[in-house]
């Protein structure tokens, strides 16, 4: 029934930052309304943030999330709240979660997540 269709959550790899690092995500996510979802995205190598994006039709993608590996600190944009949108790290510090709660027709779109190496370059 129209009433009960099931949010679309499509994962795509971002590259971010340095070419030697790559992403990788699952490529389909369905939740049903009113559930939750999850996305994964684990990186190549360390990363010291890693940042969720959110692509939906019509409109230009924006950040909703980042996640600090080290401490598993989550800053949210955009107005989610931690009731709508959590992230969890993984066992190391390369993967972790984006979780999508209390899920809504309004939640679909494609999910991206990126991340930077932090590398410091001296200066010569």
């Amino acid at each position: 029934s129209p009433g009960s269709s099931l949010p679309c959550l499509t994962a795509v790899p971002l590259a971010g930052g340095v070419a030697a690092l790559s992403m990788e995500q699952p490529s389909v996510v369905v939740g049903r309304r009113g559930g939750s979802a999850t996305v994964s995205c684990t990186a190549s190598t360390s990363v010291s943030y890693i940042h969720w994006y959110l692509h939906q039709e019509g409109a230009a993608p924006r950040r909703i999330l980042r996640l600090e590996m080290s401490r598993s600190i989550v800053q949210r944009y955009g107005g989610f709240r931690a009731d709508k949108i959590t992230a969890r790290k993984g066992k190391d510090s390369k993967s972790c979660s984006l979780l999508l709660l209390k899920l809504e027709k309004s939640d679909e779109g494609v999910y991206y997540c990126a991340a930077w190496e932090s590398t410091a370059q001296p200066y010569t």
